[in-house]
């Protein structure tokens, strides 16, 4: 709702919805959907609601609108369904791409180019350059840095426009950022004068936990939790108030409800019978009272047999305990998809395999530059899609 007489302005500033996530193969009751899936949309969707209630001139997306470049069509729709809220409360948007939802091949186009039809008063920045948006009513520029932007040869220059409000929304990592948990294949270091002190807010995404750096340069966090190192992070966004320009921004952040995510005190599983291990591991998850949570716990001096015999008696009798419950052993974690696979691989799940393995043979000169940009796309969507139909198979197996 724009007020431009009001020399205050109040933006609302998220990241890293990750529409389209899903995992660990267990569906939601009432959609027969994966649930993570629609606990990530339930998420964006709790987030458009309070925005609503909060008087906002502008909302600012920060990249990583979706998990995937080619979300499903249920998940574009329920996109454009929440922010067609925005537009008929007149309140404008920017989005910009993250690495998650940049096409890997320039040429292949993006899907936000056909959103921006549906969505007439959303400026999506979604390309390969720095853009603009200028509100004059509002007294404000919002330069916008979109991961595209941030992997070509010249860093983005940013050109504040004196006398006005400046913002700049980007996506990547800061120097002195607090890292939530593993560093990411394809993420980007924000470089170029992006973190000026010359503009009055930096609105950044790609960090799921929130923090200032700085006066005026804040990563709003995830809406959702994607991983277990995401575990200590509170979900939400920011609330930013800027006054006249070059005044300090005020932030607040805000707390937006999340499927909880648990780990519980190690498990030492020697002269242990699996009957015995699982009702400790039961009874430990049942009484943090969290029965929608996600918990993980280690089990410890436990041969492979007996580890396999109590996982299978604990995902058999989790009832109402926790939502979820996984074991791993030393040196093993859980990643996004809810897969066992050693510790110190914790983020290679197979597109972040095949990501490195294109950047080797690009960095040992195995592959042309161009070639690997192309070859890195194409595996990739094929990737996306086996894993999609393997999380499908997976989830009707779980419902029959």
């Amino acid at each position: 709702m724009s007020n431009g007489s009001r020399a205050q302005l109040r933006i609302a500033h998220l990241a890293d919805t990750h529409l389209g996530f899903s995992g660990y193969g267990k569906n939601d009751p009432e959609t027969g959907r994966n649930q993570r899936a629609v606990d990530f949309e339930r998420a964006f969707a709790h987030v458009i609601s309070d925005i609503l209630t909060r008087d906002v001139d502008l909302v600012i997306h920060a990249g990583d609108v979706f998990h995937h470049t080619r979300p499903s069509w249920h998940t574009l729709a329920l996109f454009v369904q929440q922010m067609r809220r925005l537009e008929e409360a007149g309140i404008p948007a920017v989005v910009i791409a993250g690495n998650h939802d940049t096409p890997r091949l320039r040429t292949s186009g993006s899907l936000y180019s056909v959103m921006q039809l549906s969505l007439p008063r959303v400026r999506f920045m979604t390309g390969y350059v720095t853009e603009e948006q200028h509100y004059p009513d509002l007294d404000l520029v919002v330069h916008g840095v979109p991961h595209g932007s941030l992997i070509n040869p010249d860093p983005p220059l940013i050109l504040p426009e004196n006398g006005k409000r400046n913002v700049v929304v980007t996506h990547g990592v800061a120097t002195g950022a607090i890292m939530a948990g593993s560093r990411e294949q394809g993420e980007t270091e924000l470089r170029g004068n992006i973190l000026t002190e010359d503009v009055d807010y930096v609105a950044m995404g790609h960090i799921h936990l929130r923090q200032t750096i700085g006066l005026n340069k804040v990563y709003s966090g995830s809406t959702e939790r994607t991983s277990w190192g995401d575990q200590g992070a509170t979900p939400g966004y920011a609330l930013v108030t800027l006054d006249a320009p070059g005044d300090v921004a005020q932030v607040e952040f805000v707390d937006t409800p999340a499927r909880p995510m648990e780990t519980l005190a190690a498990i030492d599983g020697a002269d242990r019978m699996a009957r015995e291990l699982a009702d400790m591991i039961l009874d430990r998850a049942g009484a943090l009272g969290k029965p929608d949570a996600m918990v993980r716990v280690e089990l410890r001096g436990a041969p492979r047999p007996l580890f396999r015999e109590t996982d299978a008696i604990v995902r058999r009798e989790t009832g109402d305990s926790a939502w979820l419950i996984r074991l791993t052993i030393p040196g093993e974690t859980l990643d996004p998809l809810g897969r066992e696979g050693p510790s110190t691989m914790a983020d290679l799940n197979p597109l972040s395999l095949f990501d490195r393995f294109v950047e080797a043979k690009r960095r040992d000169g195995e592959y042309e530059p161009a070639f690997a940009e192309a070859f890195s796309a194409r595996g990739t969507s094929a990737l996306e899609r086996a894993i999609s139909r393997l999380e499908d198979a997976t989830a009707n197996e779980a419902a029959g």
